[in-house]
């Protein structure tokens, strides 16, 4: 069956790296809001208010919805922090015949507030302002096991975990 991977973490655990090393080990395709947030003029670390959000969730769901008849399984890279945003997601690929997971990078909050930090000196990715940071720890809700979920820790290195779950198939 056809697969919608819906990235899911916090600032900085590593959801764009994972999906990516995914989509290339599936041939996904795949979807990233903050690109979509770019091709806007919007960087989601600064701030971005919530209308402007809810466009740039349509825009995802118009391209999820695009590429469905195709046949191909879509990662679908984002915070994806509320239950309310991953079950839109699901509902839409449940109407063309995909089966949705969760793939949630649970990170540790010092780990985290640690990558930040580095990331001020070294500048390897965006940053993200620390209230913008806060606010999403305040209101992230962790998805629960009923959402099919495959969880990924800092503690396994990602090419093993690509591995037992994305097996090669050659």
């Amino acid at each position: 069956m056809r697969q919608l991977y819906l990235m899911c973490g916090l600032a900085f655990t590593g959801k764009t790296t994972l999906a990516k090393a995914i989509v290339e080990r599936t041939n996904a395709a795949y979807i990233s809001l903050d690109e979509i947030n770019a091709e806007r003029g919007l960087w989601g670390g600064a701030g971005i208010p919530g209308e402007e959000w809810e466009k740039t969730h349509q825009i995802a769901m118009q391209r999820m919805t695009e590429l469905m008849p195709h046949a191909r399984d879509i990662v679908l890279d984002d915070t994806n922090n509320l239950c309310e945003l991953r079950d839109r997601f699901r509902v839409n690929a449940g109407r063309h015949g995909y089966q949705t997971r969760v793939i949630y990078l649970d990170i540790p909050l010092p780990e985290l507030r640690r990558r930040m930090e580095r990331n001020e000196t070294t500048r390897e990715r965006a940053a993200v302002k620390a209230d913008i940071f806060e606010e999403l720890v305040r209101d992230f809700e962790p998805p629960t096991e009923d959402e099919d979920v495959l969880r990924f820790s800092a503690q396994e290195p990602v090419e093993s975990w690509l591995q037992a779950h994305f097996p090669d198939e050659s």
